[in-house]
């Protein structure tokens, strides 16, 4: 009986060519966008939520608060500062320092030279954060001061194959090559990411560089301060704490406003919100998105679709009123109301099903342009 009422939709389908085109490419269309729409919306939302510790992992930023009682926000820290939290604070277990090159630096593989974006960060970079190893391991992939962890493309696009452990390449620092060893292959960082890098190196051989030494205090910040805290930690809303160490180490720099001078403090920012937080801004990471603009962009997808349905049943409901004598035709002979219903289920089933369908298609082929689109 089922094959039968498909049999019967088809057939009345081709018999209203027009009709049945608009019904399925409005509705393919809307689904398209639909699903294009919230994909975007889900990989926005959904930043840094990978990682294994996501939940207990801050990045430590500095806020300024001026005396009209506006604030602005710093991520960029001194390089003692994660050692120093450890230290003194029971609640963090580690802690990562993150160089993001400024610039390109030279590699040489034999006699070629490539340019590459080389950043740095300490040994537990890859214990704190889960980024898999493709080859290598994280606890011993940045061990040796001068080590480099590749991304898999990466490693592919400079030597023409992804197992490279133990290869040699020479990188110019401070205008003279410095030899360094592959020591792991991780597989290519997801696109939902705030933390990127193709070639990463160790902070420790960054502290031997003159830049490094030149850095290295509480006055000059060039680097991003990740810490891991033990769960359930109370130290991000414990103002009083953070700011008696900031006091601590910055005693020229008042936690409270005077007259004369502005506020500053340290503060702490989840991990899972870096992406969506549009007060700290950084310049050297991906740019921050409104949540606001977020579901903007997800509501306009659903009400495509929701046109699209409205379009769909009101042209559905259009041409059932022209069949009025095949109903009646159909009751003559015997047909049950049950039967018509069935019936016409049938037709806005096959109609929504190929709706459908093609709809995916078409944010298939859509979803390269419009990756580069956003």
């Amino acid at each position: 009986m089922i094959r039968h009422y498909f049999k019967v939709a088809i057939r009345s389908l081709s018999k209203q060519k027009v009709l049945a085109f608009i019904n399925v490419s409005g509705l393919s269309v809307g689904v398209a966008c639909f699903i294009l729409l919230l994909l975007y919306s889900v990989n926005e939302l959904s930043f840094d939520r990978f990682h294994k510790n996501e939940k207990d992992i801050y990045r430590v930023y500095e806020w300024t608060k001026a005396l009209d009682g506006n604030g602005e926000g710093s991520v960029s820290m001194p390089m003692p500062l994660g050692p120093s939290m450890k230290k003194d604070m029971p609640d963090v277990l580690n802690y990562v320092r993150l160089k993001q090159p400024v610039a390109e630096s030279f590699m040489r593989i034999d006699n070629d030279v490539r340019r590459v974006q080389l950043s740095y960060a300490d040994p537990q970079f890859f214990s704190v954060f889960t980024f898999p190893f493709k080859y290598g391991n994280a606890s011993t992939a940045l061990r040796a001061i001068n080590n480099l962890v590749v991304t898999e493309t990466k490693a592919i696009e400079l030597f023409g194959n992804d197992d490279v452990i133990g290869k040699m390449v020479q990188i110019k620092v401070e205008n003279q090559f410095q030899s360094f060893v592959i020591g792991g292959v991780i597989w290519d960082i997801p696109a939902n990411s705030s933390i990127r890098f193709d070639v990463m190196g160790s902070f420790a051989f960054l502290e031997t560089t003159n830049f490094g030494q030149r850095f290295n205090n509480w006055y000059t910040t060039s680097f991003r301060t990740y810490i891991q805290l033990r769960p359930g930690s109370s130290l991000p809303n414990d103002t009083k704490r953070l700011e008696a160490f900031h006091t601590t180490y910055n005693p020229a720099e008042e936690p409270q406003p005077k007259k004369d001078r502005p506020s500053v403090t340290y503060g702490m920012q989840p991990l899972r919100s870096i992406h969506t937080d549009t007060m700290l801004n950084d310049p050297a990471g991906i740019a921050a998105v409104n949540p606001k603009t977020i579901w903007i962009i997800f509501s306009i997808g659903a009400g495509v679709l929701f046109i699209a349905c409205i379009n769909f049943t009101t042209l559905a409901i259009g041409r059932s009123v022209s069949r009025s004598i095949e109903v009646g035709i159909r009751k003559v002979i015997g047909a049950e109301r049950r039967q018509l219903i069935f019936q016409f289920l049938a037709e806005a089933l096959l109609l929504s099903v190929f709706s459908t369908l093609l709809g995916l298609l078409l944010a298939e082929l859509l979803l390269p342009y419009f990756d580069r689109l956003t």
